[in-house]
C-alpha cells in the first residue's frame, strides 16, 4: 500500500498578512497492530459464536447449561468447536469491517488522513467492543465531512440487511424458556420489516409465519442485531458520532441544539428502558462539541436526499429498549433481590 500523501496546512498569522503553508508527512501505519487486534477479535468472536451455535443446535437457551464460567475455555478445549463460530464471527466482523472501510475509503478519496480500522477484542457477550478509525487531519469542507460521516453507516447497513434476511430463514420457533444467562433483545423495526417481506414472498420459514419475538434467533441473526444496533448508535445526530458529523455538515447551529437535547434524552432512556443508554449519554457529555471545518459551503440537494436515507436507516435500526428488563428500576430491584432475597423468608 502506498504511503499516505503529505498534508498541507494553511497558517494565518495574527500579525502577518501573508499565508504560510506547512507540509507534514503523516506517520507510518502500525500494520502489525491492526492485524494483531483483528486476529484476536476473530478468535474472540469465534469462541462466542461457537457456544451460541452449539446451544442453538441443541435447542438450549444460550449459556443456560454452561459447564465453564468462561466461554473461551469451552471453545478452546477443542479447536474443532471454533468452526461452529464461523457464521456468527464472519457476519459480525463483516458488518463492522464494511462500516469502518466505508469511512476509510471516503477519507482516502478526500485526502483526509485516517488510520486503518482498530478492532477491539473484549470479554463481552459478543466478543468485541467493535471497531473504529481515527481521523488525524483536518476535514476541509462540510461536503467532505458529510460524505465521510454517512459512508460508514450506509456501507454497514447494506451488508447487515442480507445477513438479517438469511439469518431469519435459519432461525426457528422459540420453544425454550428464556433465562438470565442470555439477554432478551428488543427488536428494531427492520426485523419486523424483514418478517413481512419473507411473508410477502411466500416463505414457509418460521421467520415468515411467526412474529419475530417468537423466534429463537440464529447466531447470525444475533450478529445482524448487533450490526443494526451499532448502526443506530452511530447515526444518533449528536456530538462526534456519525450522525453528528452528518447533522453538523447540514447545519452547525442545529447540531449544537440537538447535541444539548440528546444528553438528557439518553439519560431518560437509561432510567426507563435500558442502562445501555447511560454509556452514550456520558460519551456525549465529553464529545458534544464538533470540530469546525474550513469550507462552509452548504450541501447540495443530492446530499440532502442522502441525509434523509440516513434518517430512514436510523428509524429502521433504532430500538429504545435494546436489552429487555434492564432499566434502572429493574436493575435496582435485581440488586435488592440478590442481596436481601435469601433473608426475606426469615423475617416474620
Amino acid at each position: 500500500m502506498p504511503p499516505p500523501p503529505p498534508q498541507e496546512f494553511q497558517i494565518y498569522g495574527a500579525e502577518e498578512p501573508e499565508v504560510r503553508v506547512a507540509v507534514r508527512q503523516p506517520p507510518r501505519r502500525p500494520y502489525w497492530l491492526h492485524v494483531l487486534l483483528f486476529l484476536l477479535t476473530v478468535l474472540s468472536t469465534l469462541c462466542i459464536g461457537a457456544k451460541l451455535q452449539d446451544d442453538f443446535n441443541n435447542n438450549i437457551w444460550p449459556y443456560s447449561n454452561d459447564d465453564h464460567w468462561l466461554v473461551w475455555t469451552w471453545a478452546l478445549q477443542n479447536w474443532r468447536r471454533l468452526v461452529l463460530g464461523i457464521p456468527f464471527s464472519a457476519s459480525l466482523l463483516g458488518i463492522l469491517t464494511m462500516h469502518e472501510l466505508g469511512h476509510y475509503a471516503l477519507c482516502v478519496r478526500r485526502r483526509v488522513y485516517a488510520t486503518l480500522p482498530y478492532f477491539i477484542p473484549a470479554p463481552t457477550l459478543i466478543g468485541t467492543f467493535g471497531a473504529f478509525i481515527r481521523i488525524k487531519s483536518l476535514i476541509r469542507s462540510r461536503k467532505d465531512l458529510f460524505d465521510i460521516g454517512v459512508a460508514g453507516p450506509i456501507a454497514g447497513f447494506l451488508v447487515a440487511v442480507p445477513v438479517l434476511l438469511i439469518s431469519l430463514l435459519l432461525s426457528k420457533q422459540l420453544t425454550v424458556e428464556p433465562q438470565k444467562s442470555w439477554p432478551t433483545f428488543g427488536l428494531p423495526l427492520i426485523f419486523y420489516a424483514a418478517h413481512h417481506l419473507l411473508r410477502t414472498v411466500g416463505s414457509h420459514s418460521d421467520a415468515a409465519l411467526l412474529n419475530p419475538t417468537g423466534l429463537y434467533l440464529h447466531p447470525m441473526a444475533v450478529a445482524a442485531w448487533v450490526g443494526m444496533f451499532a448502526t443506530s448508535l452511530n447515526l444518533i445526530p449528536a456530538g462526534q458520532l456519525d450522525g453528528g458529523h452528518i447533522l453538523f455538515a447540514i447545519s452547525p447551529r442545529t447540531h449544537r441544539i440537538v447535541s444539548l437535547v440528546a444528553i438528557p434524552v439518553l439519560f431518560a432512556l437509561g432510567v426507563f428502558f435500558s442502562l445501555t443508554w447511560f454509556i452514550w449519554a456520558i460519551f456525549l457529555v465529553f464529545a458534544r462539541r464538533h470540530p469546525p471545518v474550513m469550507d462552509q459551503t452548504p450541501l447540495d440537494g443530492r446530499r440532502n436526499l442522502l441525509a434523509l436515507f440516513g434518517l430512514l436507516i436510523l428509524a429502521l435500526t433504532f430500538t429504545y429498549s435494546p436489552i429487555a428488563n434492564s432499566s434502572l428500576p429493574e436493575f435496582v430491584h435485581e440488586v435488592k433481590q440478590a442481596v436481601f432475597g435469601t433473608f426475606i423468608p426469615m423475617i416474620p
